[in-house]
């Protein structure tokens, strides 16, 4: 079964011009997708439909095979955990402790099991030290590790990261993008929306948004032979790409480096 299936999504926030326009999507168990578009492509919009923070014009959104409507959405909204742009707007507590509670508190779970999952989330994302911490005197990267703490505390199937990344310094970021690995590895479903292609380069599938419709929907490295369409979409191309296209395809030295450098970007 699916874990998110969008059928013939749209969507408008003033109900004329449409931000979302026929959406079709479907997301397996376990798969890590990037969404990918340049700014007002809708991709930002999109993950908030699938939480439930936007509500679609017209068509539905299925959460691990139940439909997303008013009566079931506060139940699905504990399968998908969702990390922003901006760490400093997830914080609700005085420290690193609270927050990670957050969550749990909503869902009324017991104190004493509450308090192992705090230690144990903590642990799990590296922030085991730093629990009486205040979450303003922690790092980007750091932050952005105690918003995942606390979603997998609520033992969440779907992790959405929104542009979770261009807040933070180079080695926040990798350290972000190495974490997000070990999720998938551990099969969270993991939907990455970004503008950024080397950061897209570590996920399965590549789905491309341009002017609010699906542009292109591929495995990893099926898209990336085909770079045009990228540019068509205005998007940057990883740098090891870039370099590629610029050597010859006939010349035997050069074809090495070209052969070298797609197998840097497919392993990735």
């Amino acid at each position: 079964m699916s874990m998110i299936n969008i059928q013939d999504v749209t969507f408008s926030y003033t109900g004329k011009r449409l931000i979302l326009k026929d959406i079709n999507l479907t997301v397996e168990q376990g798969e890590w997708v990037a969404i990918l578009g340049h700014n007002g492509s809708g991709k930002s919009t999109l993950a908030k439909l699938l939480v439930g923070l936007l509500e679609p014009k017209s068509g539905t959104i299925a959460i691990d095979g139940v439909l997303l409507t008013p009566d079931t959405l506060y139940e699905e909204r504990k399968k998908i955990g969702i990390v922003f742009q901006n760490p400093d707007n997830q914080f609700v507590g005085v420290s690193v402790r609270d927050d990670i509670a957050f969550g749990m508190e909503n869902l009324n779970v017991p104190r004493e099991e509450m308090l192992e999952k705090i230690q144990f989330y903590a642990e799990k994302v590296g922030m085991s030290d730093l629990l009486e911490k205040e979450p303003s005197t922690l790092s980007g990267g750091q932050k952005q590790r105690v918003a995942i703490a606390g979603i997998l505390a609520m033992q969440t199937k779907i992790m959405i990261f929104d542009e979770a990344t261009s807040m933070l310094d180079p080695t926040s970021r990798n350290e972000l993008m190495a974490y997000i690995s070990t999720l998938h590895d551990e099969g969270i479903t993991i939907i990455m929306i970004t503008h950024d292609m080397e950061e897209a380069l570590y996920a399965d599938r590549l789905v491309v948004l341009k002017e609010g419709a699906i542009f292109e929907d591929d495995a990893k490295a099926t898209l990336l032979r085909k770079p045009e369409r990228f540019r068509e979409a205005r998007l940057d191309l990883p740098m090891a790409l870039k370099i590629q296209s610029g050597l010859s395809k006939t010349d035997e030295k050069e074809k090495r480096v070209r052969d070298f450098l797609w197998e840097f970007v497919s392993a990735k």
